[in-house]
């Protein structure tokens, strides 16, 4: 490659750069719970087991799994960009909403609630944020982009996975769950710096 091409590496276009901003926010703040989720289920949930969160993860993916095509047909019926941006919102407002939950919850219904809310967030954000993200992809950088996001948001999550069980073990896990559904949160209305630059037709 090039040396200009090397210079204009990382020039993409702007509504690439605020998804991937927002992603790589939003999967630091579900970093800092992924390592001790388990632990916070078994040690502070009465009655809870490794079961519980085994149960708790297939109620998320297959939440997710069977509501997010039906929400992607719809997507791709309606004109326009701008229900792909509501929907990203949305389903990452929700998703923030969950993490706060998770300092409430007292038994294994409690988890399992959560995780189906968790589903439907999910289902709502994949699709709208995919179709967002490809409809602006620019032609010929398309593997280069895709790894890009892949590369900042896993590398995001790495560092703030190695910080949970700390802020976990010092703070306690209400104060984890805080902090991770308040990045979360901020991730989500990232979002808003190209809503004006979403097509309408």
């Amino acid at each position: 490659m090039s040396k200009v091409g090397w210079r204009n590496l990382f020039n993409i276009n702007k509504i690439l750069k605020v998804l991937v901003a927002s992603d790589v926010i939003i999967f630091s703040g579900w970093g800092l719970m992924s390592p001790i989720f388990a632990v916070f289920v078994t040690e502070q949930i009465p009655g809870a087991s490794l079961v519980t969160v085994g149960i708790a993860e297939a109620i998320y993916l297959a939440t997710k799994s069977i509501l997010q095509i039906p929400i992607g047909m719809k997507i791709d019926e309606t004109k326009g960009e701008k229900i792909d941006f509501w929907l990203a919102f949305l389903g990452s407002m929700l998703s923030g909403i969950a993490i706060f939950l998770y300092i409430f919850a007292k038994t294994p219904l409690h988890i399992y609630l959560i995780e189906f809310l968790f589903g439907v967030a999910g289902a709502i954000t994949y699709p709208a944020w995919m179709g967002l993200f490809s409809r602006n992809l620019e032609q010929g950088r398309e593997s280069f982009i895709w790894g890009l996001h892949s590369t900042t948001t896993e590398l995001s999550w790495a560092i703030t996975a190695a910080l949970g069980g700390y802020v976990a073990e010092k703070f306690g896990f209400g104060s984890l769950f805080l902090t991770a559904g308040l990045i979360a949160l901020l991730g989500s209305f990232v979002l808003f710096v190209v809503y004006r630059e979403i097509a309408t037709e």
